[in-house]
């Protein structure tokens, strides 16, 4: 298997990845990780069904910093900011507006 990275893994669309591939992308034993994720060792969700393993694809890229980003509402203060430079912005075009028709 080739090597894979993060943004590999993010890119897929299924909800649980395979031992493999999260070793492969930790650069680890597949088996060593399957240990890990039966002693409850693992930074991310696991489900464990008799000898199989499945890793939860977004804990596992939540746990490295690959998480899906959270769409942030702007503060209060952040809007009166923008709302503050765009009547700014506004303010000076049309004083060249006006600068320009009177010449």
């Amino acid at each position: 298997m080739p090597r894979m990275t993060l943004d590999d893994v993010k890119a897929m669309t299924a909800d649980w990845i395979t031992p493999a591939v999260a070793a492969n992308v930790l650069k680890m034993d597949s088996g060593r990780l399957i240990e890990y994720a039966r002693t409850g060792q693992l930074p991310f969700a696991t489900r464990i069904s008799g000898n199989r393993v499945k890793i939860c694809r977004k804990s596992f890229l939540e746990a490295y910093g690959y998480g899906e980003e959270a769409k942030k509402e702007p503060t209060t203060e952040q809007l009166m900011e923008q709302m503050a430079a765009e009547i700014r912005a506004i303010k000076e075009l049309l004083i060249n507006a006006v600068q320009k028709g009177g010449t």
